[in-house]
């Protein structure tokens, strides 16, 4: 029969069309996975790797063990830069395929380059187990190998593994193989922590002339020069590397540096302006023009620039921007008023926005510290309300909350600012003060460490982390955060001087001498005051007086003048090393010698009356006390030295008096309030004590003394669970201190909270460590009657009768009536513990 092939020409093309699609739906997930991969690689030959990621992508949607897929898509992230990425990759494929040498050799090379040791070593040891005479593997060894031999400081085996390094180096340089990055880095690190580190610039250069960009070699190359003191070729790498990463904000701030050194203002200016752009364009580069203005011409340069950036961009936002920096600078010039009222200018007919709440956030500062706080936290709610995860307002209301006690509330803050930018340093640390309050020193010590961490080793971030560390007792550590930070500031003076006290007290000499040679190459007033008062201490410290006196020496000259702070100092620290070496005659002749030159000189008068004092001639130093509190009726110290001497000799209604004038005349002295709450508290006056230290805490509530006792007479001395949770608020930061007075407070709170097991742990050392105070002995005895250890409390609670006397405190009318209550001590049961 004769067929029409027209009459079946569309189920023809339905079957096939149905054909194609069975077939697909039958093709399997290895299949598919292998066709995207295909697709991908021809993408990828083709210079298309934005859609050849894509392709890989999909064929791991079916099949995530496609070993080449994974491996292609992870060395494709590492030529775009994007090494986080690419080392999750390598790391998910030596999960899966855990002898792949190529892949354990890169995530090796890539942790030695972020300086993840751990992972190196764990990657890097895999790989020599399997490829072990692999040149690149032997290279990973090597890397290994060096720096625990630099942890070790053999430097006979650094100085063996170099050469080998270096020889393996050339071997493969002679095949036109590629450069191996740990054997350039071995080689020039050894060379660079040499006697002559200008020895690495010939081997930095023959890398650089294979990898030209490399940053980490044209860092080290300006580096080493800088230090050379080749200043021209410092000068030109600088700005070649500019060319190379005109983007780098570390290298344009390094040039700018460079030409400052050099007193070449107007060529850092030409520079900063270059970067900045068109006037009217934005303005952050034109604020750092501004800055360098302020700094290196003075503020009326600053001023200006700024008043010409105002008018050009008058009624813009721009203008806006540049008016609120004028404002600032009134403000931080003292002119206050101005400041503010310069501010809301520059916010009027601001439209809302991002800008318009970083102005209103400058406004809240500035009304912060002048006392408006209501308005300034009105300001910080209204941001807040328009953008709940603005982090300039989000920081000042953790701040806030941090003051008032509210730590956990503060941490919630900090937490959705860190949301918005993980790297800041400065948040950070303000949550490592809400866990500080918060009584959580693990904590806190974490936030500090990260913020270390995110700022690059930035000097004050370490000196405060440093800090931490050393009430942690972790010296060593310590001495690691700050020479980390000294590498990268070495002028930072806060930093210098807590290193060089570090190694005075761990009688460090040869590290503290590092310190002095450091700051006498410092040309500042602090270095060179700093400078020889150290190296005395380091020369005394080695009991050679007589050498630490000439340094002093030194410093004091033939010609005396009262406006010499530091031949003033060099004169003080003589007098006070001659009194400790035993010669105090020796001292008052010296200095008897000096005043007779410089008699009006208010530093070494005020040490004449502490010398008197110290020799027993309390006449004079009274008299000398009393004429410089005439001469400087707004300086405290003499006030407070002069009342030690009448409290040494029971001379109490004179000493109130002087504290009573002083006080009218310095009503917000903080020392002044501190003794005056202490005397209050000595006399009974408890409420006033209290009232004087609420004043002190609002001031300032981080003082951890003034909390303490604060926390303490609260909680002693008034009833009710008001008082109790306020006082618990307060010292809950004291958790884990073993400070005894600060554990006494601690844990007598948790003792009236009822948790006396958490009691106990803070006061019986606290007893122990306070054998004297009958307050501490009588808190640990009725935490001994609440836990039924019925002898120790009695051992303790009698105790505390007996240091306390007749004193008319109510504790220890309680302690009676406990001891009272106590059953009846028999003489085969003695107490269960001695605190």
């Amino acid at each position: 029969m004769h067929t029409d092939i027209r009459r079946f020409r569309p189920f023809l093309i339905l079957a096939v069309l149905c054909s194609s699609l069975f077939l697909a739906a039958c093709e399997s997930s290895d299949e598919k996975a292998e066709r995207y991969f295909q697709s991908g690689m021809s993408l990828l030959a083709s210079g298309d790797e934005e859609r050849a990621l894509i392709e890989f992508r999909n064929v791991f949607k079916y099949n995530g063990f496609h070993k080449d897929a994974r491996k292609t898509y992870a060395d494709v992230l590492v030529t775009q830069g994007k090494l986080q990425e690419a080392y999750s990759q390598y790391l998910r494929l030596i999960e899966q395929y855990p002898d792949t040498v190529e892949v354990r050799r890169s995530l090796a090379e890539m942790a030695i380059q972020n300086g993840n040791w751990d992972e190196a070593e764990r990657h890097g040891r895999a790989a020599l187990a399997l490829t072990p005479d692999d040149p690149q593997t032997r290279a990973i060894g090597l890397a290994l190998d060096y720096r625990q031999a630099s942890i070790d400081r053999n430097e006979a085996e650094r100085g063996r593994i170099a050469q080998e390094a270096a020889t393996l180096l050339d071997t493969l340089r002679a095949g036109d193989g590629p450069d191996n990055d740990a054997l350039v880095r071995i080689a020039i690190d050894h060379l660079a922590s040499g006697e002559t580190p200008a020895d690495a610039l010939p081997v930095i250069d023959a890398a650089l002339e294979r990898s030209p960009e490399a940053l980490d070699l044209n860092t080290m190359k300006v580096r080493l020069l800088a230090q050379s003191g080749d200043t021209e070729a410092t000068g030109a790498q600088l700005r070649r590397m500019i060319s190379l990463f005109p983007d780098n904000r570390e290298m344009q701030q390094a040039l700018i540096n460079w030409y400052l050194v050099q007193k070449d203002i107007d060529s850092a200016e030409a520079f900063l302006r270059d970067l900045a752009g068109p006037d009217t364009g934005e303005t952050t580069g034109h604020l750092s023009v501004v800055q360098l203005l302020q700094t290196a011409r003075g503020p009326q340069a600053a001023r200006d620039e700024l008043e010409r950036l105002s008018n050009l961009n008058a009624d813009t936002d721009n203008g806006r921007i540049y008016g609120a920096m004028l404002a600032s600078m009134d403000f931080e010039a003292g002119q206050t008023d101005a400041g503010i009222t310069g501010m809301r200018a520059s916010l009027e007919g601001a439209e809302t926005g991002e800008q318009s709440r970083r102005l209103q956030i400058m406004l809240a500062q500035m009304l912060a510290r002048t006392g408006e706080r209501d308005e300034a936290g009105a300001l910080v709610d209204q941001v807040l309300t328009e953008d709940t995860s603005n982090v300039a307002a989000l920081k000042m209301r953790a701040r806030w909350l941090v003051d008032a006690d509210k730590p956990g509330e503060a941490i919630i803050a900090l937490r959705t600012a860190l949301n918005q930018n993980p790297r800041d340093s400065e948040t950070l640390t303000l949550m490592a003060m809400a866990h500080e309050r918060d009584g959580d020193t693990d904590l806190m010590g974490e936030r500090l460490a990260l913020a270390v961490e995110v700022s690059a080793s930035a000097p004050a971030e370490s000196v405060r982390y440093a800090r931490f560390l050393l009430e942690q007792g972790r010296e060593q550590v310590a001495i690691a955060v700050l020479e980390d930070a000294r590498q990268r500031a070495p002028e930072t003076l806060d930093l210098l001087l807590l290193l060089a006290d570090i190694h005075l007290r761990s009688r460090a000499w040869p590290q503290a001498q590092v310190i002095v040679d450091a700051l006498r190459t410092l040309d500042t007033p602090q270095a060179r005051q700093a400078a020889p008062t150290l190296q005395a201490a380091i020369l005394q410290g080695q009991n050679r007086t007589a050498d630490s006196l000439l340094v002093l020496e030194a410093e004091v000259g033939d010609d005396i003048s009262d406006a010499d702070r530091q031949a003033t100092r060099a004169m003080v620290l003589i007098v006070q090393t001659k009194i400790r070496d035993g010669k105090i005659d020796e001292a008052r002749a010296y200095l008897d010698d000096i005043l007779a030159q410089s008699p009006d000189n208010p530093d070494l008068q005020l040490l004449n009356a502490n010398l008197h004092a110290l020799m027993g001639e309390m006449k004079p130093a009274e008299a000398v006390y009393r004429e410089l509190i005439d001469r400087f009726p707004q300086n405290d110290l003499p006030v407070r030295l002069l009342m030690g001497v009448l409290s040494a000799a029971g001379r109490e209604d004179e000493l109130l008096a002087v504290l009573t004038a002083a006080q009218e005349r310095m009503p917000d002295a903080p020392n002044l309030l501190w003794i005056r709450a202490s005397l209050l508290e000595r006399n009974g006056d408890i409420d006033g004590a209290i009232g004087v230290y609420e004043t002190l805490y609002a001031r300032d509530s981080s003082n951890t003394i003034v909390a303490n006792n604060l926390a303490s007479l609260i909680t002693a001395h008034r009833d009710g669970p008001e008082s109790l949770e306020r006082g618990f608020s307060i010292a809950r930061r004291l958790r884990g201190t073993d400070v005894p007075a600060f554990q006494d407070t601690y844990g007598w709170i948790e003792y009236l909270r009822g948790n006396a097991d958490e009691a106990l742990r803070y006061l019986e050392p606290a007893a122990g460590g306070l054998p004297t105070d009958p307050l501490a002995q009588y808190h640990l005895g009725m935490t001994y009657a609440a836990l039924g250890r019925d002898g120790d409390a009695r051992t303790s609670l009698i105790r505390a009768l007996d240091i306390a006397g007749d004193s008319p405190l109510p504790q220890f009318q309680k302690a009676r009536d406990t001891l009272a209550d106590l059953p009846a001590a028999t003489t085969d049961q003695p107490p269960q513990t001695n605190p």
